[in-house]
């Protein structure tokens, strides 16, 4: 197994890959054009030389015996050009002098992000694929591109967590929160991922509303990650990350935020010199990457490392496309 970045000749390969999900992945393309955009969009943004965040992405997918099984993707600059909205959970006190009572209720309010963030996003993985630490593979594969080449991403990075969804798979809380807005024939639960969210703040006052009247089910999900969410819930929580009162506008989910310095991948990264190849002491198992922007690869492996350098499998020669002279990335 191992992740790298998206090609052009994998359109067909990943569309057929994103027909296994669901409605509810909402940040999953839906066409294959779509699909091309995004690797396209991706390759744009490695040809660039950066020296600071742009509008930019990149696409990974992870292969296993040479099926593409998952993809994941970095959005940069996130509200660079236009602003980020959540809902914001708050409290509203209220109180009275006549009646001697204090009292702290549950609210939320639309909340407009403007400073620039990067957002991690659109990690699939194939329903069948799931174990065997491929999902943990493909998400963090992203921090250690992160970490080799920082001046492409912002000081902030967040990562949106899916929340609840019916059986059908739409959203719980805006099936019951939208209600009081909208008319349930403008639009469905699959089309709401591809229109401008600007019709949010277009139409939903911008005053707090108190959560105690919306419907039960609907209350008890705010902020709370999709059960097939918990895995990268989790996995992000172990990378530093912290729930930031943030909520997504449509199905309510956790926002995860971390300073780009502070997360654990980025800070232990350290690229070394091959030392040898063969099969080394297993002082050390963990994400080993090659150094190369355009041909990244990363995999998941043991390794032994001294002040001379690392030992490495020699099968990772393949995997990671190293040349003689290769340095590797490493995380310790």
């Amino acid at each position: 197994m191992f992740v790298r970045l998206a090609k052009v000749k994998d359109c067909q390969e990943i569309y057929e890959l994103i027909s296994t999900g669901d409605s509810g992945m909402t940040t999953l393309p839906k066409s294959k054009e779509q699909v091309l955009e995004r690797i396209n969009w991706s390759k744009r943004s490695l040809n660039k030389k950066i020296k600071k965040p742009g509008k930019d992405s990149y696409l990974f997918v992870l292969k296993d015996n040479n099926r593409i099984v998952g993809i994941s993707a970095i959005y940069t600059s996130v509200s660079k050009n236009g602003s980020s909205v959540f809902f914001k959970r708050k409290k509203i006190n209220i109180s009275s002098k006549s009646l001697k009572f204090k009292k702290s209720l549950d609210a939320i309010q639309l909340y407009r992000v403007n400073t620039p963030y990067t957002e991690l996003g659109t990690l699939f993985l194939h329903p069948k694929y799931r174990g065997k630490g491929r999902g943990s593979l493909l998400s963090l594969a992203r921090f250690k591109f992160m970490a080799l080449w920082p001046e492409r991403f912002d000081k902030s990075v967040v990562a949106e967590i899916r929340g609840k969804v019916d059986k059908d798979d739409n959203s719980i809380f805006w099936k019951h929160f939208s209600r009081h807005f909208f008319d349930e024939n403008i639009f469905n639960n699959n089309e709401i991922s591809y229109i401008d969210n600007s019709f949010i703040t277009e139409s939903i006052p911008k005053h707090p509303f108190l959560v105690s009247p919306l419907n039960k089910s609907a209350q008890r999900i705010i902020g709370a990650p999709n059960d097939k969410a918990i895995p990268a819930f989790k996995m992000m929580k172990s990378q530093n990350f912290k729930a930031n009162d943030l909520i997504d506008v449509i199905d309510a989910g956790p926002c995860l935020q971390c300073k780009f310095k502070d997360i654990k991948i980025v800070k232990t990264n350290k690229s070394v010199n091959i030392k040898s190849f063969g099969l080394p002491k297993k002082d050390f198992t963990g994400l080993i990457s090659n150094t190369d922007l355009k041909g990244f690869r990363v995999v998941r492996s043991d390794f032994s490392l001294d002040d001379v350098g690392a030992s490495i499998h020699r099968n990772l020669i393949e995997s990671l496309k190293l040349g003689t002279k290769s340095k590797i990335a490493v995380n310790v």
